[in-house]
């Protein structure tokens, strides 16, 4: 988490034992890596648990190294191919589908440019008035990095036939707007923490999922044991 190792671990924890929870509740294999999300994310935030371990609350110090660089290539360069990936393979409508493999391109783009950034020896993070701030070498613009990323992380599960999955996306893009707001200096590590606790709604997804098929059972023997 962005304020301090100990709400990192905490978060971690909750958000890893909601990740299990999901994945414990799939009920087909094309939903494993969305109910993964959880799971991903608290690992995640166990990265940044031991950054700000690493920088001891040392304000001036840069720090680098691989723990930095997997934060980096989780948020910048995973996500934007994972999350549209996860969301079309569980969609069923064929129309959203083709609409989600278009976002999906987008993501795998941007993907594969982040990559090649979050590689670089420039990476690094600081403690700035007690947040993280992680800092690239990129020398575009954020808008013109943002436009694509909130394409792929936000708008394709908001395309999403599944109630719980479209909030999941409307509610990422509105943590986007928030972290802007709160701190655009440290804008990754405060949306990539409000995002993990709203990956929470995901296990919201499967337990209605779960609740919706209990209920079509019932309803079934019902129907049985009266004809």
């Amino acid at each position: 988490m962005c304020f301090s190792a100990e709400a990192s671990f905490a978060g971690a924890a909750v958000i890893t034992a909601a990740g299990v929870g999901a994945l414990a509740l799939v009920e087909e294999r094309r939903q494993v890596p969305f109910a993964a999300l959880p799971l991903l994310f608290g690992i995640h935030q166990a990265l940044e648990g031991w950054t700000w371990l690493e920088l001891d609350g040392r304000t001036e110090a840069a720090l680098s190294g691989v723990g930095v660089h997997s934060w980096v290539m989780f948020a910048w360069a995973l996500l934007p191919i994972y999350v549209p990936w996860a969301v079309w393979l569980m969609e069923d409508d064929p129309r959203r589908r083709r609409w989600m493999a278009g976002l999906m391109a987008v993501g795998g783009a941007l993907a594969v440019f982040m990559f090649v950034q979050a590689v670089q020896p420039e990476v690094s993070v600081r403690v700035v008035a007690d947040n993280l701030d992680y800092r690239l070498g990129v020398g575009f613009s954020a808008v013109y990095l943002a436009v694509p990323y909130v394409a792929a992380t936000c708008l394709t599960p908001a395309l999403s036939t599944r109630g719980w999955v479209r909030a999941f996306g409307i509610a990422n893009f509105l943590a986007m707007g928030t972290a802007a707001i709160i701190e655009a200096k440290d804008y990754s590590s405060i949306w990539c923490t409000l995002a993990a606790f709203l990956s929470l709604m995901i296990l919201g997804h499967f337990l209605a999922q779960r609740r919706a098929a209990g209920t079509r059972a019932g309803g079934a023997g019902a129907r049985v044991a009266g004809a």
